[in-house]
């Protein structure tokens, strides 16, 4: 504006000159065609005022508008700010948590493992003592075998011990028999002949 108005005066002062240059008739002369460019001047003047004031406000409201534009984009990047300070934090929570994770996994999988081994140990101390007490009932089994075979041949030999002495016994009933007959015999014997003398 005061850049507009230092222009309208210098044209003023040119035109004022001008005038003094020409001659007072000339002057005259001229003076209501140089009036009409007076008024011309000053519309065009105050339209170019008008212009200048509208550019002005123009420029004011983008200065504004810019200015709650930087303040919107100052805000955006202190929420942009919090947002990746937040997504900083839930990576490295996540990432604690997958450590953690993996740390009990890999716990769970050694304890896993150790107890896997301690009951395949006990499975097979297990199957051993199966086999051996199935390698003791089977010795055990023979003894048992082998003693009622003796007590088998015990009682076969008692049976023929039995036979032999009740065939004995029937031997020594029918001696006995023999003799007593034969006494039997001899008693009558004696007798006939003590009764013929």
């Amino acid at each position: 504006m005061k850049k507009l108005t230092k222009t309208a005066i210098a044209l003023f002062g040119v035109t004022t000159l001008g005038f003094a240059g020409f001659g007072a008739y000339a002057f005259a002369d001229n003076f209501w065609q140089g009036n009409d460019n007076m008024v011309q001047i000053n519309n065009d003047l105050d339209q170019l005022s008008q212009t200048i004031k509208n550019k002005n406000d123009q420029l004011t409201k983008a200065k504004s508008d810019l200015a709650d534009a930087q303040n919107q984009l100052k805000d955006a990047q202190s929420i942009q700010s919090d947002l990746q300070s937040k997504l900083k934090n839930a990576q490295d929570q996540l990432k604690q948590a997958q450590d953690q994770q993996k740390s009990d996994q890999d716990s769970f999988n050694q304890q896993l493992q150790a107890k896997q081994q301690e009951i395949q140990k006990k499975i097979q101390e297990i199957q051993q003592a199966i086999t051996d007490g199935n390698a003791k009932v089977q010795a055990k089994q023979q003894e048992v075998d082998k003693a009622n075979q003796q007590v088998s041949d015990l009682n076969n030999k008692i049976n023929d011990l039995t036979n032999q002495l009740n065939q004995k016994n029937q031997d020594s009933q029918d001696l006995s028999q023999a003799v007593k007959e034969a006494q039997d015999t001899r008693d009558h014997a004696d007798t006939v002949v003590n009764n013929s003398k």
